[in-house]
């Protein structure tokens, strides 16, 4: 690898860093289980995460788990997840379960989304697990962000840091400052190539057509999505109508 590449890798790896130190998502002593999909960005947090384990002053555990539904007609290649962890001394687990998500009011990818968290968090807090950390990014807040507005008329999306079961577990997401592009950049410059991901049931839902609009905001203006996340954090109440009642 080159000098530029390495460079960008460090880059990246303190972009992800800032998140962990500003919104105080990894103390020392963590034990901390990693969602992980076979994509880019769940791989890339993996490997960062492994990157910056060792730090003087900020041990902590890692371990990754991957959660297959057998009524998803998609599955990642289980070999690939599992050489990626065990190559950084990473302990992995595939958790399979065969709960039904087609058959409801509401699309499957609900279904699926809610099942796996299920049971990533049941199997962080039978195995002593503190922190659960999910690969979600800069773009995937601002995709949020704008179908909250849209669809239900308020503005909210995600924390960096989210506290579950009355403190017993806390949500992570260390790459709240990376866009999809740049965790790209980063995955190819690993040597990692992404799970493809084939499920027929993404075609089509809410994220996929926000994810497109998003291409298309980002064309009027390079910086979209940033400014979109510091808006976010930049309320002026001042120049807002009165909350509603």
């Amino acid at each position: 690898m080159n000098k530029a590449g390495k460079h960008f890798l460090e880059r990246m790896r303190m972009r992800m860093w800032k998140a962990v130190q500003e919104f105080g998502l990894i103390e020392p002593g963590d034990r901390i289980l990693v969602a992980v999909s076979g994509g880019k960005d769940s791989m890339a947090l993996l490997d960062m995460l492994h990157n910056r384990r060792r730090m003087a002053g900020m041990e902590y555990d890692l371990a990754a788990a991957h959660i297959d539904l057998t009524d998803v007609p998609y599955h990642a290649d289980d070999r690939t997840l599992r050489n990626f962890a065990l190559a950084r001394n990473i302990p992995y687990y595939r958790i399979t379960d065969d709960v039904k998500i087609t058959g409801g009011n509401k699309h499957p990818c609900f279904y699926c989304a809610w099942n796996r968290r299920r049971l990533l968090f049941q199997r962080a807090v039978e195995h002593g697990f503190n922190k659960v950390a999910l690969g979600h990014n800069r773009d995937d807040f601002t995709e949020t962000l704008l179908m909250n507005m849209i669809y239900h008329g308020e503005i909210s999306a995600f924390k960096p840091l989210q506290s579950m079961f009355e403190g017993k577990l806390e949500i992570i997401r260390p790459l709240f400052y990376l866009s999809n592009r740049q965790i790209e950049r980063y995955v190819e410059l690993i040597g990692y190539r992404p799970v493809p991901y084939n499920c027929p049931f993404a075609e089509g839902n809410d994220r996929e057509k926000f994810r497109d609009l998003m291409r298309q905001i980002k064309k009027l203006h390079p910086k979209a999505g940033e400014n979109l996340l510091r808006s976010a954090r930049r309320i002026r109440k001042d120049y807002l109508p009165p909350t509603e009642t």
